[in-house]
């Protein structure tokens, strides 16, 4: 499969501060791409850089193999972008939603008209063609800023958080409009905290941590990669882990641990010696095991695992 896009090297400042550091990754036509992190790890400016609306401060971007600053096309034209919050016009009704944007990319009448009916059908918006942006409701008004920023037919989608603030039904249906853009030959590349989301329809996952991509392969790959890893789940009475994670830390047996819910997490290789550990511990301590279960990785512990400092 052909590569669309090709990022090498990629940072950006703002002033001192460093947001992305040396970024490498590369995307597949046709590919659904996501792109997921902590907040405030860079995954907005990561979008916004690809998109244009920032200059990197280091590094080259590649569209079709050719570098965009030497594209005579660019790639800005070749780009739909939807921003987390709307960019509707609220006192715009549909139609003349998508007409602005239309012209904004510089399309014909005829081709604002031709885009404008297709993508009405395909985000449900028909019936409320002329309505007020202002006057929809919060799932009309995310799928009508996706059907604008793909009013130019762009090859490639980028949705920054596109299900933030939804509730389940809503997020499942914009889960399956962004299925049906890339069934369609759209490359989509996606930033989102619901790993979900991300689990069921990407097919590469970019991890961004202390500003670089410290992962980027498939769901299955770094589910499969990280399956000798398994993570411990345990809760006690007293819920005071420090001694516990002291002992576990310096035996070598757990390198990574977190908290979550009151209950400590721990990732080891050897489950065998941690649980042994675990229950010496115990055995010896004032404080009672409440609780304790040991969970297969899935892409939510994995990000946990590989996005927590030690």
């Amino acid at each position: 499969m052909q590569k669309i896009l090709e990022v090498k090297g990629l940072s950006k400042k703002f002033g001192d501060h460093l947001v992305l550091d040396n970024l490498n990754f590369d995307i597949e036509e046709g590919s659904i791409v996501g792109v997921i992190g902590r907040s405030g790890c860079g995954k907005t400016t990561l979008l916004n850089t690809l998109v244009g609306f920032l200059k990197a401060d280091a590094g080259k971007l590649f569209y079709k193999g050719k570098e965009i600053s030497k594209s005579n096309s660019g790639l800005r034209n070749n780009i739909g972008f939807a921003v987390q919050e709307s960019s509707l016009y609220n006192k715009l009704n549909v139609v003349e939603n998508l007409n602005y944007f239309g012209k904004l990319y510089g399309l014909s009448n005829h081709d604002i008209k031709e885009r404008t009916e297709i993508l009405l059908r395909t985000f449900g918006l028909t019936e409320a063609r002329h309505v007020l942006g202002g006057n929809l409701s919060v799932g009309m008004q995310k799928r009508l800023d996706i059907a604008c920023a793909l009013i130019h037919d762009p090859e490639i989608l980028l949705l920054d958080e596109p299900t933030a603030n939804l509730d389940h039904m809503l997020r499942k249906n914009i889960v399956e409009l962004i299925k049906q853009v890339n069934d369609s030959g759209t490359t989509v590349i996606i930033s989102s905290h619901h790993l979900e989301d991300i689990r069921n329809i990407c097919h590469k996952v970019l991890i961004i941590n202390n500003r670089k991509a410290v992962a980027f392969d498939t769901p299955e790959n770094l589910e499969l990669n990280f399956s000798s890893h398994k993570l411990i789940k345990l809760e006690s009475e007293l819920k005071n882990y420090a001694q516990l994670v002291s002992t576990l830390t310096n035996t070598g047996l757990v390198r990574k641990h977190y908290m979550q819910e009151n209950k400590l997490m721990l990732f080891t290789k050897d489950i065998k010696s941690t649980l042994k550990l675990i229950n010496q511990h115990y055995s010896q301590s004032n404080d009672n095991l409440i609780n304790i279960d040991i969970i297969k990785p899935s892409l939510d512990t994995i990000f946990e695992h590989i996005s927590r400092k030690p």
